[in-house]
């Protein structure tokens, strides 16, 4: 079963890979054993108007990643705004 979630969370990563090791969403940490899938998306938002730049891309890169306890998530790293945001998308 798939549960949207959309919640913000703490992620350590490795800085020489750059990609996620572990997250913490509601005082957990849940510690990631592999890393199914990496994605970006560059895509613009369904509220953009026609006429569009590169300033209302979105600029985000997506990990679906399988934990310890076998449990798989959807994160990304919102890399949009001044501040990089990680964002915890859906659980399966």
């Amino acid at each position: 079963m798939t549960k949207f979630i959309d919640e913000k969370i703490e992620v350590r990563y490795d800085k020489k890979k750059c990609i996620p090791i572990s997250f913490t969403w509601k005082e957990k940490e849940y510690i990631i054993k592999e890393i199914i899938r990496m994605c970006q998306d560059w895509g613009f938002p369904s509220s953009a108007p026609s006429r569009k730049n590169w300033r209302m891309r979105r600029h985000r890169n997506y990990y679906l990643v399988r934990t310890e306890s076998d449990e798989i998530y959807e994160i990304y790293l919102d890399r949009s705004e001044k501040k990089r945001t990680w964002i915890l998308y859906l659980k399966k």
